[in-house]
């Protein structure tokens, strides 16, 4: 999350609008972000309404990174690939990429998804590149 969240905050100096799009059911990716400050899941969302307008669930960040929190399943029950199928899938109904006309989208996969729920931005068609990086520093990139 540390590298991904200086890597949108980069992109964002360089003056492209970027989301940063959480997939780790922690949702603890864009808090760096937001100076600390933890927003609401889209499951959660989901959950307590039954339906959600995609604008619900974005919130602004560091130099205007559009920033998302996918959630996943209460520990042990379910798959956090599945957590990440279903907000992806909300943001392609409701067009919210298309809408925002952003230059990227940066996925923050957690690494131990043993199903695959990091494939799931490449499989939906909405990714044309996977990295994966690994670091225990604080300070990567």
């Amino acid at each position: 999350s540390t590298t991904t969240s200086n890597l949108s905050a980069a992109l964002a100096h360089l003056g492209y609008k970027v989301m940063q799009f959480g997939c780790d059911p922690k949702s603890d990716s864009t808090n760096t972000l937001r100076n600390g400050v933890y927003i609401p899941t889209v499951l959660d969302t989901l959950r307590e309404k039954n339906t959600v307008n995609a604008h619900e669930v974005i919130y602004s960040g560091y130099k205007g990174i559009y920033c998302v929190e996918a959630g996943g399943p209460s520990p042990g029950v379910g798959c956090a690939g599945r957590g990440i199928i279903t907000a992806v899938d909300l943001f392609k109904q409701q067009r919210i990429f298309e809408e925002l006309e952003l230059d990227f989208v940066i996925y923050d996969v957690l690494g131990d998804v043993v199903c695959g729920g990091f494939a799931v931005p490449i499989r939906e068609g909405i990714a044309e590149h996977v990295f994966t990086v690994s670091s225990a520093d604080f300070m990567a990139i």
